[in-house]
């Protein structure tokens, strides 16, 4: 049984405004889910969401709504002033998208699954893993991190289960990057940026080019440009300024602390040593550290952290010890 108009007009609306919606420089993975469960509930949606995207990607329409914000369509000065006919050349270019825009309907209204891409990743400890996605973007992944993609014609998306990974996110202009981490999320449309889960509350992001903004949930949300970055957990937020470089120290080698726990140094050194480096006494692990160490020397940063609070460190058969 076909639809009746009134339900094409409802459809057209909801369409409308998802293009609106998904088209804004930044969005939450909560809008990118429910976009996702929209479009896939009927092949209508696609349909639809395809023509109002393909008009809003539309060049000619965008300078017919300059022209009218600037005052050049006034039709007082419409027998003395040539016109420009920008809804002629919107049209014309819209042609154009909607070819494209029937290719996106077929393929996604005839296997909609097929086309999405989901994919799981891990790095051994003691190594780390770089991966290429399948748009484009590389990821650099610290020893014992895990993460899931998944990726379809409107969303991209990824699940970080663990350790600290380095995202250079391929610029698209319709399709956001989310990062999700359990109790915060990040997204960007193309942008560099770590994010590290240092425990099961703390989340630390950095960003290296572009403008990412981070949700931490109940309301809580940070916008950071390029040199920025933040620490949330246990109801706590830290910002950490002076970003330096295109990428962060730990794939180099190197780990600057700033007031940083001795336990937070330790695990830093354990996901790239062969050898893990464990506290004789756990209540090493509060005393404070601050400057550069090069975590792939663990040696050496054990003769450090001696000389800085007095301890010894020593090597076992599997493992090195420090104590006091």
């Amino acid at each position: 049984m076909n639809a009746r108009p009134q339900e094409f007009d409802a459809i057209d609306r909801e369409a409308a405004q998802w293009v609106d919606r998904m088209n804004r420089p930044l969005h939450d993975a909560e809008v990118a889910a429910e976009f996702d469960r929209w479009i896939m509930q009927d092949p209508r949606h696609v349909e639809s969401y395809a023509r109002f995207q393909a008009l809003w990607q539309s060049g000619g329409l965008q300078n017919a709504l300059d022209a009218a914000a600037a005052g050049e369509l006034d039709s007082g000065d419409a027998e003395d002033t040539e016109v420009p006919n920008w809804a002629a050349q919107a049209w014309r270019q819209f042609a154009g998208f909607a070819a494209v825009a029937l290719c996106f309907v077929v393929l996604v209204s005839f296997g909609a699954r097929a086309l999405v891409t989901e994919a799981d990743y891990a790095a051994t400890r003691g190594a780390t893993r770089d991966v290429l996605l399948p748009d484009g973007s590389k990821v650099r992944m610290s020893g014992g991190a895990r993460m899931s993609v998944r990726l379809t014609p409107w969303s991209r998306e990824v699940a970080l289960q663990s350790g600290e990974v380095f995202f250079d996110v391929a610029h698209e202009k319709l399709r956001t990057f989310s990062v999700h981490t359990g109790t915060s999320s990040v997204t960007v449309l193309g942008t560099a940026f770590d994010i590290d889960m240092v425990d099961r509350e703390t989340r630390v992001v950095r960003v290296y080019r572009g403008l990412v903004s981070v949700d931490a949930g109940a309301g809580r949300q940070w916008r950071l440009p390029a040199g920025n970055g933040i620490e949330v957990g246990g109801g706590r937020v830290r910002s950490l300024g002076d970003v330096r470089g295109d990428h962060p120290g730990w794939i180099d080698g190197w780990f600057d602390a700033d007031d940083t726990s001795v336990q937070r140094l330790v695990q830093r050194m354990n996901r790239g040593s062969d050898l893990p480096v464990v506290l004789d006494d756990p209540a090493l692990g509060t005393l404070p550290v601050t400057g550069r160490f090069q975590i792939s020397q663990p040696e050496m940063v054990l003769e450090a952290l001696a000389a800085i609070h007095d301890l010894h460190w020593r090597r076992e058969k599997a493992r090195y010890v420090l104590s006091r």
